[in-house]
């Protein structure tokens, strides 16, 4: 826990073995617009560290790491669903 909160201080979200849904969530309150995912994805586990400042190099690497797509419908509303 004192690591995690070190990386927050950062600017970094670590996370290990969190749910998808709760990373989503979080990312959420750094960027404008909306981010939401679909309920196939939201028990993905994730383990990572993830960027604040840059929720889209975030999103970036969750595409890289899971079965997941991000669909952006505009730069205001993002969704992660299954690839």
């Amino acid at each position: 826990a004192q690591d995690a909160g070190q990386s927050w201080t950062r600017g970094i979200l670590a996370a290990e073995a969190m749910p998808l849904s709760e990373l989503i969530e979080t990312l959420g309150r750094y960027r404008h617009g909306y981010l939401g995912y679909a309920p196939d994805v939201a028990d993905l586990s994730v383990m990572g560290t993830f960027p604040l400042g840059d929720t889209d190099q975030s999103l970036q690497l969750l595409e890289a790491a899971l079965p997941v797509r991000v669909r952006r419908l505009t730069e205001w509303w993002v969704s992660i669903e299954p690839a």
